[in-house]
C-alpha cells in the first residue's frame, strides 16, 4: 500500500502538505511498530501476552482504515505494483535491495561514494556499537557481582529490585540504538552501482539479522528489568545475545572491505589520504561515540550515561555507577575477541599502496600525550562528587561541549536549553567557529602532528558539527535569525572544505530556518492510536447558555485550548524569570507563551466567579456550583491539571468563598468531589500529593504552570549566576536545576489529545474569557448578594429560615 501510493518515507510529498495524512501515517507506523514487539513477546510466553498481541493487532487495522479514508479523500495516486518474491537474485538485483530507494523508482540519488573514508568510517561505527554491547553486558556482570557480594552479609537475593539497573540499561541501549540506525543507514545511502559481486547479497543477509538481533536483545533486556523474573538465567540470555550481536556487527565490517570493485570506479589515486581514521565521510559519527564513564583532566569522574526521564522524573543511574565504575570504563577498541583489520581490508579493497593506519585505539588518561590533553586550564572548571560539570569559565564550558574522546549527552543538552541564560547566541557561534578552526600546539613533530588531526581535530570538528546541528534542529528559537547568515558563511566556506557531507546537512538546514514560520522544523509528536470521541453537542449549536454544555464536552474543549497554549512554551521563556519581566517597546516579549497561559488561567477563574455570583438567587448560584465542580473533576479526568486548579482557585477566593449561605446548600456529593480535587491540588509540603500524582500518569496531560513556574523562581532567586570563586566561572549547576525543570515541562509537550474541536463551544468559552469583571467589581457583587451579618444577625437568619421566627 505504502510503495503503491508513494508514502513510505515520512519527507513524502503527501505526508509533508497533509498535517491528518501525516498524523495517521505516524500512527499506523507505531502501531507496526508494537505490533513486532507484542508478536516477539508472545514466542516467549504466549499465555500472558496473546490478548496485547491482538490488541495491538486491532489498533493497526484501525490505523490502516483511517489512513486509507484520508488518503482517498485527498486524493492520493496509486501506482500499480506486481511485488515478486525471487529464490536467486542477480547481482544487479542485489545491488538494488542495498539501496532502498533507486533513482529510477524515485529520483532519489545515494548519498555516499563507497571509497576509503567511508570504509574507515563504517568500521569506527561498528567499534563503537561492540562497545557500547561490551558496556551492557559489564552493567549486567557487574550488578549480579554486587547482588552475590551483598546477600553474603545480608539477606539480598538475586531477585531483589533492579530500577537502578533498569535506568543504567535502558539509557545505555538508546544510545546502542541510535549507532544501529545510523550504521545501517550508512548502508542506504552507499552507490553500489558500479560493485557487482553475490557477496553483497550475504551482506544484506547480514544487515536483516543485526535488524532481528537487536531486536530480540531488546526483549531480553526488557524481561531482565523485570523484577518478577529471576535474574539468575535471565541474565545469561541476555549476555549471550549481546555477544551474537557484536558477531554479526563484525561481521557486516568485514564484509564492508571483501565487495569486488570496478576499476572504472575507484581510482587509487583517490584513496591516497585514507590515513588514520578518516571520519568526516559520515557526519553522525559524533552521535555513536561510545559514552562510557571515562576521568575527567581534573580527576572527577564523568557521568556514564544521561539521565533517564521516566514519567516526568529524573532517574540518575548514580547508585550502581558509584560501585561499578571501574568495570564501565571504556574498553579498547581492539579486542583480542574481535581483532580490527581495517588496514589489512582496505588494501585488499583498494590495493596495496593504501598507507599503514594509526592506531585509533583510545589511550588511557595517563598515556594520553600532552598535545591531546583537553583545552582549558584544570582552574576554568569545577566538577560536584557526582563528576557533573559545577561550573566553568565560558570558553572552558564549549571546549567541554566539543571534547574529542567524551561525549556527555546530558551536559550538551543542558547547555542547549539554558545557554541564553549566559551568553548570546552569536557569543556562542563564535565560540564554536573558533573551536572548529583550532591551531595544533607549537613544536609537535609530523608524527604528532598527524596523530593530533586525526584524533583530536577531526573529532572536534564532527562535534561542533553535531552541536550545531542540534542546535538548529532542536533548539532554535526565532530569536537566532540573526546568526544564519554567519552560519550560512561558515558552512559554505570552512566546513564545505573539511567536512563535505556535512556541510550539505547544515545547509538544507539553514535553508529551512530561513525560509520557516513560526517553530520551523518538524517537531516530533506522539498521536495515540485511538479514534477522538464523539462531541456532546447542545441541542441549538447557534444559540445556547452555558448550562445547555455538558460538563465533560466543555472539559474538553477547554483542554484544547489549554494545551495548544501550553505545548507553545518554548525553553527560553523558562530562564531568568522572563516572564516577570517587561519586554522591551520595540521588540516582542520572550515568555510570549507562558504569559498566554497565565492569562488564561486568570480569565479561566474570573469566568467561573462571574458565572456564579451573575446569579441573585442562591438555588442558582449552587446549580452552577455544582456545574462547575463536575467540569473541574472531567478536567482531572483528563489529566488537565492547569484548567481545574484555575476553577479550584474560583471557589477559593474571596468573592465566591465568603458566600457561606450558598456553600450550605451546595449537597454533599458535590462537597465530597470537591475535596477529593482540593487533597490533591493542596499546597501541603509543597504539593508532594500533586507532584505524586504527576509522574505516575501517562500522558496526554496538562500539568499546573504554577508548580513549575514556582520552582524556577526558587532555583533563580536561590541560586547566584556566577561560582564564589570567580566572576568568570559561570554556575552551571544552577542551569542543570533550571533544564531538569524544563525536561519536565517538555515531556508533556509532544503528546496531543485526541479530541475533536467544536468551534461553537470554543467561540462561547473565548467569549467569556473576555468579558468578565475584575476582582473589585466581583467582589462588591458578592457583597450585594451576601451582606455581611453579625453573629446575632446569623443566628437571627437561621431561625427565620427554620420557621421558629
Amino acid at each position: 500500500m505504502l510503495l503503491a501510493s508513494g508514502t513510505v518515507d515520512k519527507d513524502a510529498v503527501y505526508l509533508r502538505t497533509n498535517a491528518v495524512l501525516r498524523a495517521h501515517h505516524r500512527t499506523m507506523m507505531a502501531s507496526l511498530s508494537k505490533l513486532i514487539l507484542s508478536s516477539h513477546a508472545c514466542v516467549h510466553n504466549p499465555t500472558d501476552n496473546i490478548s496485547r498481541m491482538l490488541s495491538d493487532s486491532n489498533d493497526l487495522l484501525l490505523a490502516t482504515r483511517n489512513f486509507v479514508s484520508t488518503s482517498e479523500s485527498i486524493p492520493v495516486p496509486v501506482q500499480h505494483i506486481e511485488p515478486q518474491l525471487q529464490k536467486q537474485r542477480r547481482s544487479s538485483t542485489a545491488i538494488n535491495n542495498m539501496n532502498v530507494w533507486t533513482e529510477t523508482s524515485t529520483g532519489y540519488k545515494s548519498k555516499y561514494t563507497l571509497d576509503a573514508d567511508l570504509a574507515e568510517s563504517v568500521e569506527a561505527y561498528g567499534n563503537n556499537m561492540q562497545e557500547s554491547i561490551d558496556g551492557m553486558i559489564n552493567s549486567i556482570v557487574t550488578y549480579k557481582q554486587q547482588l552475590q557480594a551483598s546477600s553474603k552479609q545480608t539477606t539480598i537475593a538475586l531477585d531483589s529490585p533492579r530500577s537502578s539497573l533498569s535506568a543504567l540499561l535502558f539509557s545505555q541501549f538508546r544510545n546502542f540504538s541510535n549507532q544501529t540506525g545510523q550504521f545501517l543507514d550508512i548502508f542506504d545511502e552507499i552507490d553500489f552501482t558500479e560493485f557487482q559481486s553475490p557477496e553483497l547479497i550475504e551482506l544484506g543477509e547480514l544487515r536483516q539479522k543485526l535488524y532481528r538481533g537487536i531486536g530480540d536483545l531488546f526483549c531480553k533486556l526488557q524481561v531482565l528489568t523485570d523484577e518478577s523474573v529471576p535474574l539468575n538465567g535471565t541474565a545469561e540470555v541476555s549476555e549471550q545475545d549481546g555477544m551474537e550481536t557484536k558477531k554479526t556487527i563484525q561481521d557486516i565490517c568485514d564484509y564492508n572491505g571483501s565487495p569486488v570493485h570496478s576499476p572504472t570506479k575507484l581510482d587509487k589515486t583517490d584513496n591516497s589520504n585514507a590515513t588514520g581514521l578518516l571520519l568526516e565521510s559520515l557526519p553522525g559519527l559524533t552521535d555513536a561515540t561510545s559514552s562510557s564513564a571515562r576521568p575527567s583532566s581534573t580527576g572527577a569522574l564523568a557521568s556514564t550515561s544521561s539521565p533517564v526521564v521516566t514519567s516526568g522524573t529524573s532517574v540518575s543511574p548514580t547508585s550502581v555507577q558509584d560501585n561499578i565504575s571501574t568495570s564501565l570504563q571504556r574498553k579498547p577498541s581492539t579486542s583480542p575477541e574481535y581483532p580490527r583489520q581495517s588496514s589489512a581490508k582496505l588494501k585488499k579493497f583498494f590495493g596495496d599502496d593504501v598507507p599503514e593506519q594509526i592506531s585509533h585505539t583510545p589511550p588511557s588518561e595517563e598515556e594520553r600525550p600532552w598535545y591531546l590533553q583537553y583545552d582549558y586550564k584544570p582552574n576554568e572548571i569545577v566538577f560536584n562528587m557526582e563528576g557533573s560539570v559545577k561550573g566553568g569559565t565560558l570558553m572552558a564550558l564549549v571546549v567541554r561541549l566539543t571534547l574529542h574522546d567524551y561525549l556527555d549527552m546530558n551536559f550538551i543538552n543542558t547547555f542547549l536549553l539554558t545557554y541564553r541564560s549566559f551568553c548570546s547566541s552569536m557569543e556562542l557561534l563564535k565560540l564554536l567557529e573558533k573551536r572548529y578552526t583550532g591551531t595544533p600546539p607549537e613544536g609537535l613533530t609530523e608524527q604528532e602532528l598527524e596523530i593530533w588531526r586525526n584524533k583530536k581535530l577531526k573529532l572536534i570538528r564532527l562535534r561542533v558539527f553535531n552541536v550545531l546541528k542540534n542546535w538548529l534542529e532542536q533548539y532554535y528559537n526565532e530569536d537566532d535569525h540573526m546568526i544564519l547568515d554567519e552560519l550560512l558563511e561558515f558552512t559554505t566556506t570552512t566546513i564545505r572544505s573539511t567536512l563535505r557531507f556535512s556541510a550539505e546537512q547544515l545547509e538544507r538546514l539553514i535553508k529551512k530556518r530561513k525560509e520557516a514560520t513560526g517553530d520551523g522544523l518538524k517537531k516530533m509528536v506522539l498521536t495515540l492510536p485511538t479514534a477522538p470521541p464523539v462531541p456532546i453537542l447542545p441541542r441549538n449549536r447557534k444559540k445556547f447558555r452555558l448550562m445547555d454544555i455538558d460538563a465533560l464536552e466543555l472539559a474538553r474543549q477547554m483542554t484544547i485550548m489549554d494545551f495548544k497554549l501550553y505545548s507553545s512554551i518554548r525553553p527560553v521563556e523558562c530562564l531568568n524569570k522572563a516572564w516577570s519581566k517587561d519586554a522591551a517597546e520595540d521588540q516582542a516579549h520572550v515568555a510570549v507563551n507562558i504569559r498566554a497561559s497565565i492569562e488564561y488561567c486568570n480569565q479561566v477563574t474570573s469566568w467561573v466567579s462571574d458565572a456564579i455570583l451573575s446569579q441573585s438567587e442562591v438555588k442558582k448560584r449552587v446549580t452552577l456550583i455544582k456545574h462547575w465542580v463536575q467540569i473541574a473533576e472531567r478536567c482531572r479526568q483528563l489529566n488537565n491539571f492547569n484548567t481545574c486548579m484555575a476553577i479550584l482557585s474560583a471557589f477559593d477566593n474571596s468573592a465566591v468563598g465568603r458566600l457561606k449561605r450558598t456553600w450550605e446548600m451546595v449537597g454533599a456529593r458535590t462537597n465530597q468531589v470537591l475535596s477529593q480535587i482540593r487533597r490533591l491540588m493542596g499546597a501541603n509540603r509543597n504539593f508532594t500529593e500533586y507532584r505524586a500524582i504527576i509522574h505516575s500518569i501517562n500522558p496526554p496531560c496538562i500539568p499546573f504552570l504554577g508548580i513549575y513556574l514556582q520552582d524556577l523562581t526558587f532555583i533563580e532567586d536561590g541560586n547566584a549566576d556566577y561560582l564564589k570563586t570567580s566572576k568568570d566561572m559561570i554556575n552551571f549547576a544552577k542551569r542543570a536545576k533550571t533544564a531538569e525543570v524544563i525536561r519536565e515541562i517538555q515531556q508533556y509537550q509532544s503528546t496531543y489529545y485526541q479530541l475533536t474541536p467544536v468551534d461553537e463551544i470554543q467561540a462561547f468559552i473565548q467569549t467569556n474569557l473576555q468579558s468578565t469583571r475584575d476582582e473589585e467589581q466581583l467582589y462588591n457583587e458578592s457583597l450585594k448578594l451576601e451582606p455581611r451579618e453579625r453573629e446575632d444577625e446569623k443566628i437571627t437568619r437561621l431561625l427565620q429560615e427554620s420557621g421558629f421566627l
